[in-house]
């Protein structure tokens, strides 16, 4: 009997080290929900997003709650603070009010220009995300001489893993190019456009003509931002090369990824932005980059 008492202490001793940090986001001027916008410790993979109503839980250790969290979201300025002052409380977001440059509109014929065209059969590989993997990652598509004629982005095309099996959504967003760090800065386009996957679904196209998009000077970057909310969790196995399998939690959609030379593949993580060139030797100098393309008109 006593040996079991010992383990009972012991086994409420570790469930004690975790707590579920919780809260909600507002508006700071409206008091509305902030819908989608993800919570990200700076110095851990721990992360998640806040749902329709605005709430976010997430099972953490309880020592995290003196680490700094990252709080970003489309038209809002991005906020860092400490962990136990997200828990049990409101976090008030204010708006970005950032000003785009004047977009000219033109008058449109039927002219287009794919960039970067995908073949389906050249998607073998799958960008998959996990609880521990990056939100986001992005591809970038410089400016061309000969886009002049067709400046205006009609549609992006996102292909999928071949092994996604599962309804999800996930965030679209165009972000510009900052000048002295040349990774993705602001966003080209204020509107949250939350995509929605079909079971077995293998492409995506988004029609932008509406927004009278122009491709900037600079190039734009077609960024997928993964929403770490419930309804996009599963279960899975991972096995390892040695054999070794585990069980992880993942995050649904996975998209689809082609193997290129001179281009770089963008994440973002614990509030940054990286860039990655050249994959392991078994991509021989190729980088594995989001399976997007787009399509010019005027």
């Amino acid at each position: 009997m006593r040996k079991i008492i010992v383990l009972l202490f012991l086994s409420t001793q570790v469930f004690s080290q975790s707590i579920n940090l919780k809260g909600k986001l507002l508006d700071s001027n409206t008091k509305e929900p902030i819908v989608y916008a993800n919570i990200s410790f700076l110095k851990s993979n721990k992360g998640i997003s806040s749902l329709e109503d605005g709430t976010f839980n997430l099972e953490i250790d309880k020592k995290l709650l003196k680490e700094k969290v990252h709080v970003s979201c489309l038209n809002y300025k991005d906020t860092i603070v400490f962990a136990n002052q997200l828990n049990d409380k409101i976090l008030f977001l204010k708006a970005d009010n950032l000003e785009l440059d004047e977009v000219f509109i033109s008058k449109k014929v039927n002219r287009e220009l794919i960039v970067k065209k995908i073949k389906k059969r050249k998607i073998k590989i799958s960008l998959i995300g996990t609880t521990n993997f990056p939100f986001t990652v992005a591809r970038y598509f410089e400016f061309k001489k000969e886009y002049v004629e067709t400046p205006f982005i009609k549609k992006v095309t996102i292909f999928l893993g071949n092994d996604e099996k599962r309804k999800a959504k996930f965030r679209v967003r165009f972000f510009l190019k900052d000048s002295v760090s040349s990774l993705p800065k602001n966003d080209l386009l204020k509107e949250s456009l939350i995509v929605s996957v079909d079971k077995r679904q293998k492409k995506i196209e988004i029609d932008l003509l509406k927004y009278d998009l122009e491709i900037p000077k600079k190039g734009i970057f077609i960024v997928l931002e993964r929403l770490h909310v419930p309804d996009n969790f599963y279960e899975d196995t991972f096995n390892y090369k040695d054999s070794i399998s585990k069980k992880v939690t993942r995050v649904a959609p996975d998209f689809g990824g082609v193997a290129v030379f001179d281009e770089k593949r963008y994440t973002y993580r614990k509030g940054k932005w990286f860039s990655q060139e050249k994959e392991i030797s078994y991509y021989k100098g190729k980088t594995i980059v989001p399976a997007i393309s787009l399509t010019l008109t005027n």
